[in-house]
């Protein structure tokens, strides 16, 4: 076997850049890539699988006037034939050695539906409906199936969504090849062949076209809308517009003269279509295969004991007999903007003869120790972890693929901890990846969700969950300075756990993508948010200068990591007290009904320290509107130090 240059230049290899677009949505689509296998997968249909198509068609055909990518064709030999049989059958020895079985097997089916096309012993291309129809399945849906058989090394799921993505692939291929035979009417007839397109005639092919591709884009909204991706619709849209424009001009060049029919113009509108849909599908794969991480799902759970706020401020000042201390804890307690709180402990609303946790004593002496409290951390929090957890939708299903575990608290410690408690509890993956953000306060959850970014961002496949769970009302102290009246009427527990993936889920109406932090420290509030440990428990300091920190300091924030507020039409922000809440909207210039979700968790839960912005966050997502897609939403807390953490997100 000789190889010559007329023998390479017959196996039209540039050609294959015109096929090239379905591989590349593929890539864009599958749900996971197989680097390696994809990019021999490529290599080998474009390479081998398609120019030995051509040049075995070309073998047969003998063309002597211009055929797809060659105006003056040179004679074949019977070199070509016998190196067309080579490419095929190295292409699947490649593919079984370096993609699979299965990729291998569609070679097969591809290749014989090929050499069926054009031998002359069965010469499918002569019958204008079979060969028309024989041609829009394999180069169309079975090829898009093959493409993704070789990039994710899977059988592509046979959901709805796939078969509009692949009925929308049969109709462009339906589309593109009666217009490429439109100028081959007179040396198709000398062969014996009539095509679909001598049928139409060239008004009629065009017509047809036009149609194919209607159809083709009505399924590809519906395969993208159908995922949720509508966006990516109209991205497209704005790269088949070039082809749209061409294909008139032409169309109106036809209808004036039947002579621009011809081939030059034919492989215009090939490389204006290839250049364009393989530049649309590259994007596709730049936005699908950049690393993003998701919000799936947040739940939240409460203990059992449910007070109202004046339930709560009657206990405290009943352990004490000052009457200012008394009055100071009422008016206080009126202005927090609380209605009901949670808490792990029985006695608030119990006689003191009663009393499980405090001493069975009006003025609750003496307070119970830190040992006491921790204890009672150690008996709720993995309990209470748990009720949040198992609310997430599927779990069950779905707890064998977690891959990472990040537990947040500043109300308790005890090791082993709550992480590895909750693996045990839950069964889960005994290799899985821990860590835990510990004693950082009300914006744990921000930093802990900055953790999972990370971590989505860097590891395609990864399931993180987040825990955060207080139990603030332990550290219920009988003292009655500043510090602790604003404390001790805040605070209550709770818990949340969140889902943070690498891919979008369907719990809410959008998928909801995590877009980026930012984090400052104002040290000027250093004294006042901090949490020390003591003897009797942990001590809060919360001044009543904390509010005037963050809604003097937040605003210049957002300026400086160039961040603007007319950016954002939802609110996700931690109700650290009414006051604060009400200085930052003020600070922002937003109308209180912005935070009516901040309002309202403060209302009916307290400040949960960790959790409560998440508790907020929640609420945000469930709310969600058709309308809202492509809306940002912004999300702060406040934390010790003074140090505000904020996220932004975006319904996708």
């Amino acid at each position: 076997m000789r190889i010559d240059g007329n023998t390479i230049k017959l196996l039209r290899i540039p050609f294959s850049f015109f096929l090239m677009p379905l591989f590349l949505f593929a890539y864009s689509q599958a749900e996971t890539v197989v680097h390696r296998q994809a990019l021999w997968a490529f290599l080998i249909i474009h390479l081998l699988v398609y120019p030995a198509s051509n040049g075995y068609n070309s073998f047969v055909d003998r063309d002597e006037e211009s055929i797809g990518g060659l105006e003056k064709p040179p004679l074949p030999t019977k070199d070509l034939f016998y190196l067309t049989v080579l490419m095929d059958a190295a292409s699947i020895l490649l593919a079984l050695l370096f993609v699979n079985t299965l990729f291998a097997v569609c070679l097969i089916l591809y290749i014989a539906a090929s050499r069926a096309y054009s031998s002359r012993q069965i010469r499918l291309k002569k019958y204008p409906y079979a060969g028309f129809l024989t041609v829009v399945f394999f180069q169309g849906a079975f090829t898009y199936y093959m493409s993704i058989v070789g990039i994710s090394g899977k059988v592509l799921e046979m959901s709805p969504a796939n078969w509009y993505v692949l009925l929308g692939c049969s109709f462009q291929i339906a589309g593109a090849y009666p217009l490429t035979q439109v100028y081959q009417h007179r040396q198709d007839l000398k062969d014996g062949i009539v095509t679909l397109s001598y049928k139409l005639g060239y008004i009629g092919t065009f017509v047809f076209t036009a149609l194919m591709f209607l159809l083709c884009n009505s399924f590809y909204y519906l395969y993208f809308t159908t995922n949720k991706l509508g966006m990516i619709f109209f991205i497209v849209q704005v790269f088949f517009l070039p082809i749209v424009v061409y294909f008139g001009y032409w169309f109106y060049l036809v209808k004036k003269d039947r002579g621009e029919a011809n081939f030059r113009n034919t492989m215009r509108m090939n490389w204006v279509a290839a250049i364009c849909m393989n530049s649309c599908f590259i994007i596709l794969i730049i936005i699908n295969r950049i690393p993003l991480s998701y919000i799936s799902a947040i739940e939240t759970a409460v203990p059992d004991h449910r007070y109202s706020q004046e339930t709560l401020a009657s206990f405290y000042s009943g352990s004490t007999d000052d009457l200012i201390t008394k009055r100071k804890i009422k008016v206080v307690a009126g202005k927090t903007g609380i209605e009901t709180r949670y808490s792990v402990i029985a006695d608030f609303d119990k006689q003191p003869e009663q009393y499980e946790f405090f001493n069975k004593s009006v003025d609750l002496l003496p307070e119970p120790g830190l040992g006491r409290r921790m204890q009672l951390y150690q008996e709720h929090a993995t309990k209470l972890s748990l009720q949040a957890v198992n609310k997430i939708r599927g779990f069950e299903q779905i707890k064998g693929q977690i891959t990472h575990l990040i537990t947040v608290t500043c109300t308790g410690l005890f090791a082993p901890g709550l992480d590895v408690e909750l693996m045990r509890e839950l069964n889960l993956p005994p290799s899985i990846q821990r860590s835990s953000v510990n004693f950082m306060g009300c914006n744990a959850a921000i930093i802990a969700l900055k953790q999972a970014d990370t971590i989505c961002r860097t590891t395609p496949k990864a399931k993180v969950l987040v825990v955060c769970t207080e139990l603030c009302t332990i550290h219920f102290q009988k003292q009655y300075n500043d510090d602790y009246l604003l404390s001790n009427l805040l605070f209550g527990d709770g818990s949340v756990a969140a889902l943070v993936t690498a891919q979008p889920s369907e719990q809410y109406l959008h998928s909801v993508s995590i877009e980026s932090f930012n984090s400052m420290v104002l040290h000027n509030g250093y004294s006042d948010m901090a949490w020390r440990l003591s003897e009797t428990g942990f001590i809060m300091n919360l001044s009543s200068y904390v509010p005037d920190l963050i809604s003097k300091n937040i605003e210049p924030m957002l300026r400086a990591v160039k961040l603007s507020v007319g950016g954002y039409k939802h609110w996700a922000i931690h109700p650290g007290g009414k006051r604060i809440v009400d200085d930052f909207a003020l600070a922002l210039g937003l109308d209180k009904c912005a935070l009516a979700h901040t309002y309202q968790i403060l209302k009916d839960y307290g400040n949960m320290s960790s959790p409560t912005v998440l508790f907020v966050l929640k609420e945000v997502l469930e709310k969600a509107k058709p309308e809202h897609q492509g809306d940002r939403i912004f999300s702060a807390a406040f934390g010790p130090g003074l140090s505000i953490e904020t996220m932004q997100l975006q319904y996708v």
